[in-house]
């Protein structure tokens, strides 16, 4: 589809926010992340370094660090936003078809310095946290995890959903299902380079039992997919 084209779409049929409105709760704002981290460790280091470890320490998740992580989500040109509904393109650090972008990152808190355990919305626009209405112990934690008992050690789960109607505005095909995953893998695979540079734990699981993801993030099934989240901690 032509960007010509695009546009007289969008005149028609204006595409769908390429965020999760925050509704009526504020955000709680993000230290914006350090570079010294990230710049201490290479490319090559971080690729070679990067496993799936399921094992985390009892020390909090530093918050600066999950701002780092959550940069994933955040666009990298935020100041242009106003100007995006006009076709409803981002940009991030990881790439997606179309720069459609239809996967929402939300964080539970279970051990995050200066966070209230609890579920939270990520804006990638403020930088911040929107908290939601949802809170677990650590056997519910495990469960909706589908009963994979390292969970429920993990200082921070980033539970990813994908929004079908921003691919299909662009991609009104069966195809567009095949998108929605890679999307998922291309930023799954970010955080595990970040994490590695962070020297953090982490690994990814789709073993979840998407009902109990559902009613914890408020999500409709039908407009939004659970598709697996990244499990993240400090080291024993």
């Amino acid at each position: 589809m032509t960007s010509k084209t695009l546009l007289e779409k969008a005149k028609a049929s204006p595409p769908p926010s390429p965020v999760r409105p925050s509704g009526e709760y504020d955000s709680i704002a993000l230290p914006e992340p350090s570079p010294e981290p990230l710049n201490a460790i290479g490319l090559g280091d971080a690729l070679n370094k990067r496993r799936s470890v399921r094992e985390f320490g009892e020390e909090p998740l530093r918050l600066r660090d999950l701002s780092t992580l959550l940069t994933v989500a955040r666009p990298t040109r935020p100041e242009t936003h106003h100007d995006i509904p006009t076709t409803g393109n981002v940009f991030k650090t990881s790439p997606s078809g179309g720069a459609r972008h239809p996967t929402e990152v939300y964080v539970y808190a279970r051990n995050v310095e200066g966070l209230d355990r609890g579920i939270y919305h990520y804006d990638g626009f403020r930088h911040g946290l929107t908290p939601l209405d949802g809170k677990i112990d650590d056997d519910e934690l495990i469960a909706l995890a589908g009963d994979q008992h390292w969970t429920g050690n993990a200082g921070a789960l980033l539970i990813y959903t994908s929004v079908i109607e921003r691919n299909q505005w662009k991609y009104p095909a069966s195809r567009t299902y095949r998108v929605l995953l890679m999307d998922v893998g291309h930023l799954s695979q970010t955080v595990y380079l970040l994490a590695t540079a962070l020297g953090l734990n982490v690994t990814f699981t789709a073993a979840l039992r998407d009902e109990l993801v559902e009613d914890l993030l408020g999500c409709d099934p039908a407009n939004e997919l659970v598709l697996g989240m990244s499990v993240l901690g400090t080291r024993p």
